[in-house]
């Protein structure tokens, strides 16, 4: 047994455990039988004896609460359905192996793509940590199998050594695959090193006794020759931060704010595993790597004059906000380097939402049992303003499930941060964002401190915000609890890939960064 005490490998937990009604919507359609019934129980207790700006605030959406209940369930299942061997999806599919979805034409997206399969069981590890179920520790084992035979499998980008790890999707069987595609994308191999060196520090903590040097050795051998799966990915990453490729939308060919950020999150928690295990002439190759990274990103992805992060290093005609950007700080923020509360985060958030608000006609409409401030309502978010995929073809871009949940996140987590702190800051660059919790929207400068009647009143606010994301996947969301890739931007029904797993995964994280920041709010005096 190899107790690995000295692991500093804190990969953030991740809650994976993850829609078609509009109820009524400005085409004339009818209100949809298929919509959750909305009962009318009291909200929960979030109110207190102080004053506060205004009562809707201090409250989740009347119900929300419910559907939550019922979402949550229905979405761990599906997202199961969609991973081999035991998925009902996964016909033909080897051991191991994370579709898209089971969409198999218009779009066809049966196929396992690196990044998503990564991202899927990040919160299928979270979920074991939870649990120790020893089912979800067997899927991720057949997980890890699969992209041990994947990276070793010669590929139109090339091979183990010759850049075969940017290839960024595979067929359900393992087996390459050989049509024209945006190639290489260099994501894949970060979000992968980041699931399993998560996982060997669930497993180190759940059940050391597991934990031998031939299990550990299979995920990160020292030895560059014993080809493991980690220690590739790693290696992969720190000599070619600097290359381009395509971005996580497979469309543009640059170097991107998404994938930086991953790479980075990845070099940093490498050095630290490689130093546990020893490998230090290792982890000091990728210290150095990760600090010309982090000063890269510092530098490059800051658009001053506008006030707000960009998604590319060079991609002038479109305005730089993009989804890409909120999902960066998620899978890759760390709390030095754009995390979901810092300022820049908040205020690209914040301007990205409005951006979506005046885009998507379906924003226009405000679902019938929402009772909150008209600010605090929440919109679908598509993945950037001058998208043309309509989930089939190009036509027009319509707001995605994974990019609205993925809000939500992004002000959860903030709000978990902020209590930890017992201060928030207002500053030039994020006041946009603090403007919109503020009832007169003018959000003063400076330190606002547990001790203000102000910062509860700003927390409490701005879960109500983050909960109205969720709102908007409610009111899209099928009755039995489906979701697919988009939602039409103008009659709010559900396009593009039906129970794409990435939607499940990221309602589900979602859910779990809620249900942290709840307890923090309701565990203090705030």
């Amino acid at each position: 047994m190899v107790l690995l005490e000295s692991i500093l490998v804190p990969v953030a937990a991740l809650g994976y455990f993850s829609g078609f009604a509009a109820a009524y919507v400005a085409t004339g359609h009818p209100t949809d039988t298929r919509q959750f019934i909305i009962s009318k129980d009291k909200p929960l207790p979030y109110e207190h004896g102080a004053t506060t700006w205004y009562k809707t605030s201090i409250r989740p959406v009347k119900n929300l609460e419910n559907w939550i209940d019922f979402e949550k369930d229905l979405a761990l299942e599906y997202l199961l359905d969609n991973i081999a061997p035991n998925g009902n999806n996964t016909d033909g599919c080897s051991d191991g192996t994370v579709i898209a979805s089971p969409s198999k034409s218009y779009p066809n997206y049966f196929y396992q793509w690196i990044r998503d399969a990564a991202i899927t069981v990040q919160g299928i590890i979270d979920a074991y940590e939870k649990s120790e179920d020893l089912a979800l520790r067997d899927i991720v084992d057949r997980y890890a199998n699969m992209q041990g035979e994947i990276q070793g499998t010669f590929n139109p980008s090339g091979g183990f050594a010759t850049g075969g790890l940017g290839e960024p999707k595979f067929m359900v069987d393992g087996t390459p695959f050989i049509g024209s595609w945006a190639r290489p994308q260099r994501d894949g191999p970060a979000l992968r090193a980041l699931t399993l060196m998560n996982f060997i520090r669930v497993v180190n903590q759940t059940h050391p006794e597991l934990v031998t040097s031939q299990w550990v050795s299979r995920l990160y051998n020292p030895d560059l020759s014993a080809k493991s799966i980690v220690k590739s990915d790693l290696e992969y990453v720190s000599n070619h931060w600097d290359a381009v490729g395509f971005d996580l939308w497979e469309e543009i060919q640059d170097l991107h704010f998404f994938t930086a950020l991953v790479q980075h999150k990845a070099l940093v928690e490498g050095r630290d595993l490689a130093i546990s295990l020893g490998d230090n002439r290792a982890a000091s190759w990728y210290d150095s790597q990760q600090v010309a990274l982090k000063r890269f990103i510092k530098t490059e992805f800051w658009d001053g004059r506008n006030g707000h992060l960009k998604a590319y290093q060079h991609t002038p005609y479109r305005s730089g906000l993009d989804c890409s950007i909120i999902l960066g700080s998620i899978h890759g923020g760390q709390s030095d380097l754009y995390p979901p509360w810092s300022d820049e985060m908040l205020a690209s958030t914040q301007m990205f939402i409005n951006q979506m608000q005046m885009l998507h006609p379906i924003n226009k409409q405000k679902p019938p049992y929402y009772p909150e401030d008209e600010r605090l309502r929440g919109v679908g978010i598509g993945r950037y303003v001058e998208d043309i995929y309509d989930g089939v073809r190009t036509s027009e871009g319509n707001p995605w499930f994974l990019c609205t949940s993925s809000v939500s996140d992004i002000f959860y987590t903030a709000i978990a941060h902020f209590v930890d702190e017992g201060e928030l800051r207002i500053t030039r660059i994020n006041r946009p964002f603090f403007n919109r919790l503020n009832p007169t929207g003018k959000a003063k400068l400076g330190r606002v401190t547990s001790s203000d009647l102000d910062f509860r009143n700003y927390l409490q606010a701005m879960f109500t915000y983050a909960d109205s994301f969720l709102n908007v996947i409610r009111y899209h969301a099928k009755a039995d609890g489906r979701l697919s890739e988009q939602f039409d931007k103008y009659d709010g029904f559900q396009r593009g890939a039906h129970d794409l797993t990435w939607s499940y995964g990221s309602f589900l994280m979602a859910v779990d960064k809620r249900q942290t920041a709840r307890e923090k709010l309701l565990g203090s005096k705030y």
